[in-house]
């Protein structure tokens, strides 16, 4: 299953919005900042319309960029817990 990544430059209001919107798709996320990594089936365009349905639906505009990780990114920066999180979900997928 692909990890993707959604990046946002939206308020607090937009992040609860975005991460009750990734629990519909899927149930391991990450969570960081303005950032979230869902392990999920589904694309990275797929994603980006869902979410930024739940924005909309929300009264939260905010950009918005969903990509796939490669098995070779760059985790150093998530904490401890978060990179191992990460660094699973990319060896499954």
């Amino acid at each position: 299953m692909p990890l993707l990544l959604a990046l946002h430059d939206g308020d607090a209001a937009a992040a609860a919005a975005l991460e009750q919107a990734v629990w519909q798709l899927s149930e391991s996320h990450w969570v960081f900042g303005t950032g979230l990594l869902v392990l999920t089936g589904v694309s990275p365009a797929y994603l980006s319309t869902h979410l930024t349905r739940a924005l909309e639906a929300a009264g939260s505009p905010a950009s918005l960029l969903v990509t796939p990780l490669a098995e070779n990114a760059s985790l150093d920066g998530l904490p401890p817990e978060g990179r191992d999180w990460a660094a699973a979900a990319l060896a499954e997928g």
